[in-house]
């Protein structure tokens, strides 16, 4: 049935760790079935002699040969993992290393089929395949560059953004003063001149969410192109699923600070207050000529959403798939649940999970998995919630319910909130059960 392959070898580097003992177990061939197959003994005698110390000492975690023969596979063989890369539904358990990659996979392309045939190292067939993506120190491409950099300028204002955004405290008690005495005329420029920074600190807020739509409109048209499949843009420009990444997990972040800072929407509905009331009193504020009317307008709208980040990146999406006829909507949306899915199955696998050395990736992990499962949510025709969906969407939330309320209750109140399906008939009582 599969004719002759050849040999195929992936070899998946795993890095020294304390989880080490935790690694899938390696199946050796054998040396019966070895001494029917001439290339394969001499393949695996050539490895034995570069290296004294065991394979799993010296840091391989497998070498795993694909031999071609007319008859059924050799049970010596053990458990080697075969996935054709047809329909990522099927097997679409990935590990994403967020923090450390090393890996070496070869590409082997089946037949007529025209399928990319996967081989990776795994202890059952029904677990899944493992490819390492580095979304810590990917570099880009020649090709990935000019994408690479025109997002780099975005992101570079992301940290800092956070930052006065987790800094903020509002001017709640001058706004409140200048309510209390609204005749006391100190009081009431005391409240103006508290508020006025803090609005062009909110303007430079909303600037950015249009940078980083432009930012996330060029990663589609990147990640999604022809001829590549989605999955192989994903292998192939590793720095721009990086990017992609990065870009969801500020958006969460920006989003969860936001719902929990009331002094933001109190601030701004001050100052839209008073400069009507100036208006109508035919007075303006020099401060009008930073946030003119429409400008005000725009503000108000977005920061009226509960997570307007996201928001912002939902309507890009589909915008963009809206704008690109030509392109299969299916290879946007391949994309967003091939990523919902390696996050998920990264959080839900403790082999996986120990690999990780930096806390932080795990709020990174659950970020980026809600940032996409929404994303496609508003996206795909029928959404995320329905059963003909790509995504596990009961898995993704139990793995939520699993981490700590305070960590979680801002990406859960995201899935409640800013999906657009979730209340559709066609979204089951379970899933609206664990998201109540």
């Amino acid at each position: 049935m599969w004719g002759a392959l050849g040999v195929f070898v992936i070899q998946s580097q795993l890095r020294s760790c304390q989880c080490a003992r935790h690694s899938p177990p390696l199946y050796p061939l054998s040396n019966a079935f070895c001494s029917q197959h001439p290339s394969v003994l001499q393949l695996r005698e050539g490895r034995s002699q570069a290296s004294s110390s065991s394979l799993l000492h010296d840091s391989w975690l497998s070498e795993l040969m694909l031999c071609g023969a007319n008859k059924p596979w050799s049970p010596a063989m053990g458990n080697l993992i075969k996935v054709l890369g047809k329909d990522l539904e099927n097997c679409p358990h990935f590990f994403l290393d967020f923090e450390m990659f090393s890996v070496r996979l070869g590409e082997l392309y089946w037949g007529l089929m025209g399928n990319l045939l996967k081989v990776l190292t795994c202890t059952e067939l029904e677990h899944g395949p493992i490819v390492f993506l580095d979304f810590e120190h990917a570099q880009p491409t020649e090709a990935e560059t000019a994408v690479y950099n025109q997002v780099s300028a975005a992101l570079e204002e992301a940290h800092g953004i956070l930052a006065e955004l987790q800094s903020y405290n509002g001017a709640g008690q001058e706004i409140r003063e200048a309510i209390q005495n609204p005749s006391d005329l100190a009081l009431q420029e005391k409240a103006w001149n508290a508020v006025c920074p803090l609005v062009a600190k909110l303007k430079r807020f909303y600037e950015f969410s249009l940078r980083l739509e432009n930012a996330l409109r060029s990663l589609l048209e990147a990640l999604t192109s022809p001829p590549y499949a989605p999955m192989q843009h994903l292998e192939r420009e590793q720095a721009l699923a990086k990017q992609f990444a990065e870009i969801l997990h500020f958006t969460l972040s920006f989003d969860e600070l936001k719902m929990t800072n009331p002094a933001i929407q109190n601030d701004f509905s001050y100052y839209r207050r008073t400069i009507s009331r100036n208006r109508l009193n035919n007075q303006q504020l020099e401060a009008e000529n930073e946030v003119n009317n429409e400008m005000a307008n725009r503000m108000s709208l977005f920061y009226a959403e509960a997570t307007p980040m996201l928001k912002t990146l939902s309507n890009a999406t589909t915008k963009f798939v809206s704008e690109n006829k030509t392109l299969p909507i299916e290879d946007t949306t391949d994309c967003l649940s091939t990523m919902a899915c390696v996050c998920r199955v990264m959080l839900e696998t403790p082999e996986y999970r120990c690999r990780f050395t930096n806390t932080d990736t795990m709020l990174f992990c659950m970020r980026v998995m809600v940032g996409v499962i929404i994303l496609y949510d508003h996206v795909h025709p029928v959404g995320a919630f329905a059963k003909t969906s790509k995504i596990d969407m009961k898995g993704c939330i139990k793995v939520l319910k699993e981490q700590p309320s305070n960590s979680v209750e801002g990406l859960l109140n995201a899935l409640r909130y800013t999906t657009r399906h979730l209340n559709d008939d066609s979204t089951s009582k379970q899933i609206r059960a664990l998201l109540q």
